[in-house]
C-alpha cells in the first residue's frame, strides 16, 4: 500500500480551482457532513492558520470558542 500525504493531495485537488469552487467544496462538506472530508477542511484550516497574523488567530480563536462553549 502505497502511502500519500494528505495535505499535498487535498491542495492539489483544489490547485486552480476559483474562490466560488472552493466555497462550494467546504459547503458541500459541512451539508452532508460527510467525515471523509474531514481531513480536507483540516488541511484547509492549517493553511489559513498558517498564513494569519496573531490578530487573525487571535480572532479565529475567539469564534472556535464561542462555538464549543454555546452551552
Amino acid at each position: 500500500m502505497a502511502a500519500f500525504d494528505i495535505r499535498e493531495l487535498v491542495i492539489k485537488n483544489l490547485e486552480g480551482s476559483t474562490r466560488e469552487e472552493v466555497e462550494g467544496y467546504i459547503n458541500e462538506t459541512i451539508q452532508t457532513k460527510e467525515e471523509q472530508a474531514l481531513p480536507g477542511m483540516g488541511v484547509l484550516f492549517e493553511v489559513v492558520w498558517q498564513k494569519s497574523n496573531q490578530n487573525e488567530r487571535n480572532s479565529m480563536m475567539d469564534k472556535i470558542m464561542a462555538a464549543i462553549n454555546r452551552t
